[in-house]
């Protein structure tokens, strides 16, 4: 066999250099397409070495001579990838490999191939480049990137965490999610991994709370994805999560605004009625009586043409108060527009006690809002006339009976304001 047309057809380039005691070092052998890979004569190699080993990247150069030389002193094995430039200027990554050893005389011999590793270096460089944006990515961002398996064990929490729940301490990598979830909020938790891992029917975000530094619960909504384990391993899921207290909060205030008086933070019509509809069902299965008080305030259009609107709205504020404080807690009332505010009892074992516990509330209201207000530096003096209808005693249903409740307490306009006046329905 032709050994050097055998080695001249190997991919990249063989070699063997030595460096003779003087320190001069020169190729015993390379392959011919040394010029065409590096740009160097292979017969001026075999003379001298330095133009070759000169062409080493100066940050590369010293290293790898040093590592060579002590590759060849120790007899071992040696591998390294370093920079060089050729005569053109095109700059090359290689990756050498050989064997070295020393001779008896102090000469240094290395046999070994040398390949171009420009692309996969390139490649390298372009993964630690890509890595390091993902991981400066995931340090700053607003979001935490995880983990689970199927028991619930955390197996990547992105660094952001420390920063985000305010715990530079520790982190709950490799325990599981129900320490720093809250407990109410597990089952749903539990059942959202479990539909994910089984290819169970489409889940949507999950909404669950996370204790923070501040001793605080934190919202937080989670959207994740199963990964399909390789080999012998599990799979898993990642996810990430994104903390949404403030829109929760949000969330949560305009649906309680969407119940609630604006003005006076009573419940609104709509949130009155879904209760009343709800008592008169409960009512009309245990046979039990209810009541409705219509309240409606004297003279109170003349402190707004008076005074102005905003007197009067911070007047209907106090009012507000002051009927919730004659109420029991299992008493409701509302605001249903202007001055005027409904009050619903229930549960009355009957008519006579719904009739008396009614008539108290009403009296105990008609004093209390027959009594002068303070408001911005004013007294302002009001009272109330108040009509009481009565389940099932004057009508059946919600809406008969507010009627009932309003003529009655137009009856009491007419008897003189300030004054209390059963329905006549």
């Amino acid at each position: 066999m032709d050994w050097q047309r055998f080695l001249d057809k190997m991919p990249g380039l063989t070699y063997q250099i030595i460096r003779e005691p003087s320190g001069h070092f020169r190729f015993t052998h390379i392959s011919a397409n040394v010029e065409e890979m590096l740009g160097f004569s292979p017969q001026l190699l075999t003379e001298d070495a330095r133009p070759l080993l000169d062409a080493i990247h100066p940050e590369d150069v010293e290293e790898v001579i040093e590592a060579s030389i002590l590759s060849a002193q120790q007899h071992r094995e040696w591998h390294h990838p370093f920079r060089f430039i050729r005569p053109d200027g095109k700059q090359l990554w290689l990756d050498a490999h050989d064997s070295g050893e020393e001779l008896d005389d102090g000469t240094l011999v290395w046999t070994g191939y040398i390949v171009e590793a420009t692309h996969r270096k390139q490649l390298e460089l372009d993964l630690i480049a890509s890595e390091q944006r993902f991981q400066t990515l995931v340090k700053n961002a607003s979001d935490i990137i995880f983990t689970l398996d199927a028991n619930g064990t955390i197996g990547y929490l992105s660094p952001n965490w420390r920063r985000i729940v305010g715990d530079e301490q520790s982190d709950p990598l490799y325990q599981s999610y129900t320490t720093v979830v809250h407990q109410d909020d597990l089952a749903n938790c539990n059942a959202f991994i479990q539909s994910l891992l089984n290819d169970g029917p489409l889940v949507e975000d999950l909404e669950f709370r996370v204790r923070h530094n501040d001793g605080e619960w934190h919202w937080y909504t989670c959207r994740a994805a199963k990964v399909d384990g390789r080999e012998n391993d599990s799979d898993y899921l990642l996810g990430i999560a994104r903390e949404i207290t403030e829109q929760r909060e949000q969330r949560e205030k305009m649906a309680r605004l969407a119940r609630q008086d604006m003005l006076t933070n009573l419940p609104n019509r709509a949130s009155f009625d879904e209760a009343f509809e709800l008592a008169l069902r409960h009512c009309e299965q245990r046979q039990r009586a209810l009541a409705v008080l219509f309240i409606d305030l004297d003279n109170f259009k003349p402190v707004n043409d008076q005074y102005g609107h905003s007197v009067g709205d911070q007047l209907l504020i106090h009012v507000a108060r002051r009927i919730k404080a004659c109420l029991r807690d299992s008493d409701l009332a509302c605001r249903i527009g202007g001055d005027e505010f409904l009050v619903l009892t229930e549960a009355h074992p009957q008519v006579d006690s719904a009739k008396s516990t009614a008539l108290a509330i009403a009296e105990r209201l008609r004093d209390e809002l027959a009594k002068p207000f303070a408001v911005e530096h004013l007294q302002l003096e009001i009272s109330a006339s108040i009509g009481v209808a009565i389940y099932p005693t004057h009508a059946t249903g919600t809406g008969e009976l507010v009627r009932c409740a309003d003529r009655a307490m137009y009856e009491a306009k007419l008897q003189g304001r300030n004054c209390v006046v059963f329905s006549q329905c």
